[in-house]
């Protein structure tokens, strides 16, 4: 998000309709999918259809303005951030990529993730939509209501989270002007940070 919002501007969409999001939140997600893949197929496509956050958000949008959700981001004029400056993306093996993302999940829950998503929840997180979809703390606290056991929930996270890297690696990989490297298990930081700089001063 922060990266497209430097990269294309935040977009011209209204703000939120709080009858309409009320009435778009009680909907079914396949019904609020049918209708945005009949109305802006463009973002059906690109959309998380997992995430129903963003689903009704897209809905609302349209529903609102009578337009695609997709044709309502800002445009930068003539030369754009996107092509202007130079970008550096570390790129993992899927392997070592999904290995880092399985080790990563594992130390949340030994951190304490449960008992922290149960103090959260009673502090109201329940009443906050936006917040109980993130990722993990949607999972446990489906797992703390009773839908699934303490190693499902593990796992169901652990798959979430590996999706998401994909497709933030999909986003990224679209994106012109970025130079890539390629990073092992065995690299170091200080190999790391030599190659960034590397490649700076080469794009510079």
């Amino acid at each position: 998000l922060y990266f497209q919002a430097f990269l294309e501007g935040l977009g011209t969409a209204p703000g939120s309709d709080p009858a309409l999001r009320a009435e778009l939140e009680t909907t079914p997600l396949p019904e609020l999918l049918r209708e945005l893949a009949q109305r802006d197929p463009e973002t059906f496509q690109r959309i998380d259809r997992q995430n129903p956050r963003r689903v009704v958000r897209a809905v609302e949008v349209i529903r609102r303005t009578g337009k695609s959700f997709a044709a309502q981001r800002a445009e930068w004029p003539a030369e754009s951030a996107r092509d202007a400056l130079p970008f550096i993306g570390l790129a993992r093996q899927p392997a070592d990529l999904r290995d880092r993302v399985q080790r990563r999940v594992d130390a949340m829950f030994a951190r304490g993730l449960v008992a922290e998503t149960q103090q959260l929840l009673a502090g109201g997180l329940a009443e906050n939509p936006t917040a109980l979809q993130a990722l993990g703390y949607r999972q446990v606290v489906e797992h703390l209501r009773g839908a699934r056991s303490l190693p499902e929930t593990v796992a169901r996270v652990k798959t979430r989270t590996w999706q998401f890297a994909r497709r933030q690696m999909t986003w990224f990989r679209h994106q012109a002007n970025v130079c890539w490297l390629e990073v092992g298990p065995e690299d170091s930081p200080e190999v790391v940070a030599g190659r960034v700089e590397a490649c700076w001063r080469l794009k510079n």
